[in-house]
């Protein structure tokens, strides 16, 4: 064997054994790929998952399987849920972790039909609500409020809402909300309820696993965080760059959107990821913003037991 052959032969050996090094771990995102799970395309993409010693496979959750339900049953180790629904989670019988917290604004909105006040409608408007849930917010704030809304689920879009088949539908600032913009719906300061400014800011997505998975692998869920964290402080220095990964992953999943409102999405998602108090983004779960969210989810008895911080995280 000459020289040359024995270098290749050895590179080839070497990415052989490197290769065969990394630990495989499945991610699980709560919806279809787009920019609002951006820094975990970037953390993969730019191989930091990888020099972490990870083999990342993305898998989305469907119609009919969350990705918690994939989480409990085994085909994903790692994902991503708003904090009252974890919180609901792990109430009714599933432990499960937060080991990273991305958001730490609320961007939950409610928006009324061709005009209408949220605040002021009627008892009984029908008001839509997703099928795949992040609606808990809402069902708490129509308790306290005593609104009396007729709720109507729905899978996704806001075809429901345009059709005038709602008075009102919830929305994300970092997604529905922006659809409605880019239709030239009607949007006035009084059409748009923002729950932030009213008492109920509460973050949403964080990065989860199972309890048991964290005490059998607790250095691969640091890992898997500090790669995700990197990912996302990437992603603010990286804007234009962060988009192209996110349009690609978009094109391969067939996803019905555009890159105008992918870009918009990136914008608000890294504005609610940062801390409203310092203007800078964080990745911890904040200690008093858990217990203001076990504390409401008792008070309208949507979940059963005495749960604390510790309950939530490490």
């Amino acid at each position: 064997m000459t020289y040359k052959r024995k270098i290749l032969a050895a590179m080839s050996l070497m990415v052989t054994i490197s290769a065969t090094a990394l630990e495989k771990v499945t991610f699980a995102p709560q919806w279809t790929a787009q920019a609002q799970f951006a820094g975990y395309f970037v953390a993969k993409e730019k191989g930091f998952y990888e020099q972490e010693g990870l083999d990342v496979n993305i898998s989305y959750p469907t119609y009919s399987q969350s990705s918690i339900s994939m989480l409990k049953n085994g085909d994903c180790q790692f994902t991503t849920a708003q904090l009252l629904d974890a919180i609901y989670t792990i109430d009714q019988g599933t432990e499960i972790v937060n080991i990273l917290q991305t958001s730490q604004q609320s961007g939950l909105v409610l928006v009324g039909y061709n005009g209408k006040n949220p605040e002021k409608m009627k008892k009984g408007a029908k008001v839509g609500i997703w099928n795949a849930g992040f609606s808990l917010l809402s069902i708490m704030m129509n308790q306290r409020e005593k609104k009396e809304y007729q709720f109507i689920r729905f899978t996704n879009n806001v075809s429901l809402f345009m059709s005038g088949a709602l008075d009102a539908t919830l929305a994300m600032s970092y997604n529905e909300l922006l659809q409605l913009r880019q239709a030239n719906v009607y949007l006035s300061g009084k059409t748009v309820y923002w729950f932030s400014e009213h008492g109920y800011d509460i973050p949403e997505d964080g990065l989860y696993v199972t309890r048991k998975y964290l005490q059998a692998h607790p250095v691969t869920c640091r890992k898997f965080a500090r790669a995700t964290q990197r990912g996302w402080q990437w992603c603010r220095q990286h804007p234009q760059e962060t988009m192209e990964i996110v349009m690609e992953y978009i094109r391969k999943n067939n996803i019905l959107t555009n890159k105008v409102i992918q870009r918009l999405m990136l914008n608000e998602v890294l504005r609610l990821n940062t801390n409203p108090k310092t203007g800078k983004p964080s990745f911890v779960l904040d200690r008093n913003i858990a217990d203001k969210a076990i504390d409401m989810l008792r008070k309208y008895n949507l979940i059963r037991h005495e749960l604390n911080y510790k309950d939530i995280t490490e």
